[in-house]
């Protein structure tokens, strides 16, 4: 009976993190609908067998693409949650860090949040949402218990959150299709979207806002 050894499951381990790499860079140069079996395979360097291997059809590739690089960004925002050291600045560090990101990366952030997909897909899509207001709502409460915002329903605080940074993209990420943005154009959003989300969660507005 064969049996895998730890090498083999290291060697196994590394493949499929290639293959959600290249699919991952497909999506970021041109969306969902570039990536394929055949060209995951090719900027793999692999064969189709083998993404076939661990992905046994293209919507499961999708969604093992969509967690991997939908995972990235999620890390980003719960890392700046988690080390600001009041919610207020927890809050203001997540509109900097979801919008810097995206601007920056705006071709993939069209793709993970606006981009039509399979049904599978866009489960993967309302999960990872999920996760994003759960670590926002964890953050909340933890505000909450040290006074630094006011008691408040914090899953309903952190979806709204979620949906407003997301609405703000569509029109020039998605709508405009726009994947260039100025210092400037960043940073007034990035302003406006800040006051925005202290009022709602009752955080008192930056000192340095207009």
């Amino acid at each position: 009976m064969y049996r895998q050894t730890d090498a083999t499951r290291r060697n196994a381990a590394q493949r499929e993190y290639a293959i959600a790499e290249a699919a991952r860079a497909l999506v970021t140069a041109s969306g969902f609908s570039a990536a394929t079996v055949k060209s995951v395979a090719a900027s793999a360097g692999c064969s189709a067998g083998l993404i076939y291997t661990y992905f046994p059809h293209r919507d499961a590739l999708l969604c093992g693409t969509f967690a991997h690089a939908s995972g990235h960004e999620l890390a980003a925002v719960t890392h700046a949650l988690d080390t600001a050291p009041t919610a207020a600045e927890a809050v203001a560090a997540l509109v900097d860090t979801f919008l810097t990101r995206a601007l920056a990366g705006a071709r993939l952030a069209d793709a993970l949040l606006f981009e039509a997909l399979p049904p599978a897909v866009e489960a993967e899509r309302l999960r990872f949402r999920a996760d994003y207001a759960a670590a926002i709502a964890r953050r909340l409460d933890a505000g909450i218990s040290t006074g630094d915002v006011p008691a408040q329903d914090t899953s309903v605080t952190a979806r709204a959150l979620v949906g407003a940074l997301s609405g703000c993209l569509q029109e020039p990420v998605h709508d405009e299709g726009r994947t260039d943005f100025t210092d400037a154009e960043a940073g007034r959003l990035i302003t406006s979207m800040t006051t925005f989300c202290l009022a709602a969660v009752g955080a008192p507005p930056r000192k340095d806002s207009p």
